[in-house]
């Protein structure tokens, strides 16, 4: 019978068999969860890059139509002005080209809605607009400011930054600031308003378009989140708008 419980002594494993087990489970999970979080967090550094390198060629290609385009303003400044009813033919030509890339939307009576496409991401923008009649020629000129999240905050406009001492704010003031519901699916909000481009108003644009890069900021205590640097293609699709303006008011 001695004999017998020494044997089951031997084999059952000692309390500090029993302690040092649980600690390598413990340790082995704290490595696991450890590992899983390295993961997570190079994964998310992945994403990062991958968006600014697809940022970058989206500039890159817009560089190069900017390129294309002034290559071919300087081609057709260099023919002799052909008149037109409707105005000078170089000026018709040059309008032709900066539309080509523009979405375009009928709202009938003769009107035509020219823009580029709409933001989807969540932050702040600045998207001008202009409806030009094909009945009269005459042209409006409008910016839309919106700010795209997950739930409203009280949008009372943006502040842009075209160098360190430099300062538009775009604030609503004939139009109030309405709230919709994004098509998307992802849930969250749109806060926009729109108003027609004023004399400050178009050289903010005039200014954006021209620096090539700006940052755009949610005027608030503290900062916010949203604050971000205007891509080099959202100043050139701004620098186009204007441009168009300009053509079209000047026919």
């Amino acid at each position: 019978m001695a004999r017998k419980k020494r044997r089951r002594a031997l084999r059952r494993p000692s309390k500090f068999k029993r302690v040092m087990k649980i600690i390598g489970c413990v340790l082995l999970g704290i490595i696991f969860l450890g590992g899983a979080g390295t993961a997570g967090y190079f994964a998310a550094h992945h994403y990062q890059d991958t968006k600014a390198a697809m940022q970058a060629k989206k500039d890159a290609q817009a560089a190069e139509r900017k390129a294309q385009r002034q290559a071919q303003e300087a081609r057709e400044k260099a023919r002799h002005p052909k008149k037109s009813p409707v105005g000078d033919a170089d000026s018709l030509d040059e309008a032709g080209t900066l539309t080509q890339d523009m979405e375009k939307k009928d709202l009938g009576d003769g009107r035509i809605l020219y823009s580029y496409g709409a933001p989807t991401e969540d932050g702040i923008y600045i998207v001008p607009y202009i409806i030009r009649s094909t009945t009269d020629g005459s042209v409006l000129f409008y910016v839309s400011v919106r700010h795209l999240g997950m739930t409203p905050q009280g949008f009372p406009g943006v502040d842009v930054m075209t160098d360190e001492e430099t300062k538009y704010s775009f604030r609503p003031e004939a139009q109030q600031v309405t709230t919709e519901t994004r098509t998307d699916g992802s849930g969250g909000v749109i806060e926009q308003f729109d108003e027609q481009v004023n004399a400050q108003t178009l050289k903010a644009l005039k200014d954006i378009g021209s620096m090539g890069g700006a940052k755009i900021i949610f005027p608030r205590e503290g900062g916010s989140n949203d604050d971000r640097m205007m891509t080099a293609t959202e100043c050139t699709q701004i620098e186009h708008m204007v441009k168009l303006f300009d053509l079209w008011r000047q026919q």
